[in-house]
């Protein structure tokens, strides 16, 4: 064994330990700050693939976050999760987000995710093909399938049935996951399915159902789909961390405007479905920033239906 050392070698491992020695000696306060870890728990739907684009291209750590993004089943859940601190951030729905601080969860929106706008044609109410059902009015009496009871496809089709001349109290409503949506309405158990992508394709090529409309999209005006939430506790113990947060679902929002392809490739990172299904997939639009005629809407919409007691003050739950 040679116990030479070449002098090049020798002058990086001095320079190495001169380095580690000199952060060694800084101050805590002047060495490097490690990234800010946030739990972000995230429905796998297109409405939040901002954050699934800041994840993947890198935009998160750019702003000096660690985001571990969590796949969360059940959106309605996330409420609870954030108070708890199991959650830093959250995809919870407008109406699950309202009616939980209604219920006295002190949360707030810091960034948004997507919107609808007349002609996205990636949510509709179907029925067999050989039902008689073909008007808002007809579904009175019948029995539709929503994959979550007062969230956001379900307070929406109820709105659409108010605007077409039909009475949503009339409908019974029951909760099924979108993979039995196509199997309850094949087999008879419901009159009609709220579907999205891409079960609604799924059960217009297997001839299993029929659209009767698009109901997000025959309304007037953007419906916020997506917003990201915190716990306001959270929030006011780490206004960096959501200024940077901010910051990122603003950058990847322009990212994704500018260049789909980031989208369809997040996408595929953070939705569980194969490529081929997912082309199926429409290009999602962003409002990264919450503005207070997004919470007057919605609880314009909530108040209609007897969801909420009050309306939901904009200044209280949006962080600036």
């Amino acid at each position: 064994m040679s116990f030479l050392i070449s002098l090049p070698g020798l002058l990086r491992r001095l320079a190495a330990g001169l380095v580690l020695g000199a952060l060694a000696a800084l101050p805590a306060a002047a060495q490097p700050a490690a990234p800010q870890k946030i739990v972000f728990g995230f429905s796998a739907s297109t409405a939040f693939a901002n954050a699934f684009v800041a994840a993947n291209e890198g935009i998160f750590k750019k702003h000096g976050l660690d985001v571990e993004m969590k796949l969360v089943p059940n959106s309605a859940t996330t409420p609870a999760a954030l108070m708890a601190g199991s959650l830093q951030v959250a995809t919870p729905t407008a109406p699950n987000t309202m009616q939980a601080v209604e219920q006295g969860l002190d949360l707030v929106v810091i960034a948004g995710g997507g919107y609808y706008t007349k002609g996205m044609e990636d949510v509709a109410i179907m029925v067999r093909p050989d039902s008689p059902i073909k008007t808002a009015k007809d579904f009175e009496g019948k029995r539709v399938s929503t994959p979550g009871l007062n969230a956001f496809l379900h307070v929406l089709f109820r709105k659409w049935m108010s605007e077409n001349g039909g009475d949503w109290r009339k409908v019974t409503f029951t909760e099924n996951a979108f993979a039995q949506s196509i199997d309850v309405l094949r087999a008879g158990q419901v009159d009609g399915i709220l579907a999205v992508q891409p079960f609604l394709s799924r059960a217009l090529e297997t001839n299993t159902g029929r659209v009767v409309a698009y109901y997000i999209a025959a309304l007037d005006g953007e419906i916020q789909s997506g917003w990201h939430v915190a716990s306001r506790k959270w929030a006011e113990a780490n206004p960096k961390a959501v200024a940077a947060f901010k910051a990122s679902i603003e950058e990847a929002s322009a990212l994704a405007a500018k260049d789909p392809s980031v989208v369809r490739k997040a996408n595929l990172v953070y939705i569980p479905f194969p490529a081929d299904v997912q082309a199926k997939f429409p290009d999602p639009k962003f409002k990264p920033v919450i503005t207070p005629d997004v919470v007057d809407r919605w609880n314009k919409i909530m108040a209609e239906q007897g969801m909420l007691k009050k309306p939901v003050e904009p200044a209280k739950l949006l962080v600036k």
